[in-house]
């Protein structure tokens, strides 16, 4: 619950998804700089859009993260493709 009652819309919904996955801070931090600065209207839309983290490992200004992206990437995207379908 929020400090103010409990949270409504798509913000709510990404924090229930991280929540769900058990994401840590740090992480959930990193993916909404990306969601932010891709201008996702829903940020929950990252957990099942791969395009978005695929367009943040090319980015420069995300160099240093780009690591942690690729864990996200193969992690919520390639590990769940039957192996014959995996990139």
């Amino acid at each position: 619950m929020a400090l103010f009652g409990p949270k409504v819309g798509h913000d709510a919904l990404f924090d229930e998804v991280c929540k769900y996955l058990e994401i840590d801070r740090k992480t959930k931090t990193l993916i909404q700089t990306v969601t932010k600065k891709y201008q996702m209207p829903q940020p929950a839309q990252i957990f099942v859009d791969p395009d978005t983290l695929v367009r943040a490992q090319s980015d420069p200004e995300l160099t240093e993260e780009n690591e942690e992206l690729q864990k996200l990437y193969a992690a919520w995207f390639v590990e769940q493709l039957p192996s014959d379908k995996r990139r």
